[in-house]
């Protein structure tokens, strides 16, 4: 058995920063402890299975194995949250056509392909939409303003990103990002101030740390420290003005 660590700082917000909000947005359940806990496994599972199928190597089936034991891990743990709301599982069906884009993705060794990135990203907002649903037991607004919040939020990142490593010397990523980070701010500037602010750090280091050569280390503690800005001033707007 083998066991892949992950590196990548960013991922780390994905995992919890849409969980965190769907939890303001839809109030505490201690189920929701057990449903993080077990999406935290599936997020292990898949990150091993899809590096099996990148390296698809027979000395490499180890993590398979370890993979299959997060699947075991996970399903234990979802077993209260189910008995709480079993629709929740609806959310996870609704998983499977985008990672089965992961899938082909890392079939062809091309994780780092934009469509790549935002199937996975909407992976991790419907989990968050899910543990909203979790206490809400309706599909209300609170559940797709998560899922909503957390697509926008981490496509600018998957931008961002792209235009201070691989895509650093393409300007069409470079319009694209100040296009959409600028969009986007406007948009969330004419819903409320709170969530324009909340927005503001994204727009202001897409154009302000362009060019500058960062490393990737860097980049993933600035992402994490950005999550947290953007889980706190969401979280702030949801529990005053929703």
């Amino acid at each position: 058995m083998k066991f892949k660590k992950q590196n990548q700082h960013g991922a780390w917000a994905m995992v919890f920063m849409p969980l965190v909000i769907g939890m303001v947005a839809g109030g505490f359940h201690p189920a929701q402890l057990f449903y993080m806990a077990g999406w935290l496994m599936i997020f292990f599972m898949a990150d091993h299975v899809l590096f099996f199928i990148k390296k698809r190597r027979k000395e490499e089936y180890g993590y398979l194995k370890a993979a299959v034991l997060f699947f075991v891990l996970s399903a234990a743990l979802f077993i209260y949250p189910l008995m709480v709301d079993y629709r929740i599982f609806f959310f996870f069906l609704m998983m499977l056509p985008f990672g089965a884009v992961n899938v082909y993705f890392a079939s062809i060794r091309n994780e780092r392909n934009i469509f790549n990135d935002i199937s996975a990203i909407t992976i991790f907002a419907l989990a968050g939409g899910g543990i909203t649903f979790l206490n809400l037991h309706v599909l209300s607004w609170p559940v797709i303003f998560v899922i909503i919040i957390s697509i926008l939020f981490f496509t600018s990142t998957a931008l961002f990103v792209k235009t201070m490593i691989r895509e650093k010397k393409n300007p069409k990523y470079r319009i694209a990002s100040y296009a959409y980070h600028g969009i986007i701010f406007i948009i969330m500037l004419s819903a409320h101030w709170i969530l324009a602010l909340a927005f503001l750090l994204s727009l202001v280091r897409a154009v302000a740390l362009y060019g500058r050569g960062w490393k990737m280390k860097q980049i993933g503690i600035l992402e994490i420290v950005h999550a947290v800005w953007m889980t706190t001033l969401v979280s702030v707007h949801i529990t005053n003005f929703m």
